[in-house]
């Protein structure tokens, strides 16, 4: 499959600390957004519930460095971890990626859980995210 992904700690001016988990998507150029105000469960059992947001092209989700203030999410970006990972399911309810980096290791599930705002577009979709308990990478 060799997909990528990485994990940006983004010390943004307006939203505070947190963390952008971005990986390719299979069969596109893009790579899927998730902003978390939690570090992501290093642990299976302990699930965050995060948003999903715009994807991204290749050059944004791997941009790091400062953005000055004034633009849209002016504040310091920082790779927190990367490396390969195998997108092993990509629906709307529910997606698994086996995550291969130095921190994040192992199958996360992202589960559709419902939307938020009122509107229903995907940028309003709400998961549960978490470890899986079983298998993918040690």
């Amino acid at each position: 499959m060799n997909e990528r992904f990485i994990l940006v700690k983004h010390n943004a001016i307006k939203r505070g600390l947190h963390w952008d988990l971005r990986f390719e998507i299979s069969n596109s150029k893009n790579w899927a957004s998730f902003p978390m105000t939690k570090y992501p469960p290093l642990e299976p059992g302990k699930p965050i519930y995060i948003p999903r947001s715009n994807d991204h092209s290749e050059s944004e989700a791997l941009f790091l460095g400062d953005i000055p203030a004034g633009e849209y999410g002016a504040g310091k970006l920082s790779e927190e971890d990367s490396g390969p990972c195998d997108v092993i399911k990509f629906t709307n309810a529910h997606i698994a990626v086996d995550f291969k980096g130095k921190k994040l290791k192992g199958v996360y599930h992202f589960v559709n859980v419902g939307v938020f705002g009122g509107k229903r577009d995907y940028k309003n979709k709400v998961y549960k995210f978490f470890k899986g308990k079983l298998g993918g990478s040690k």
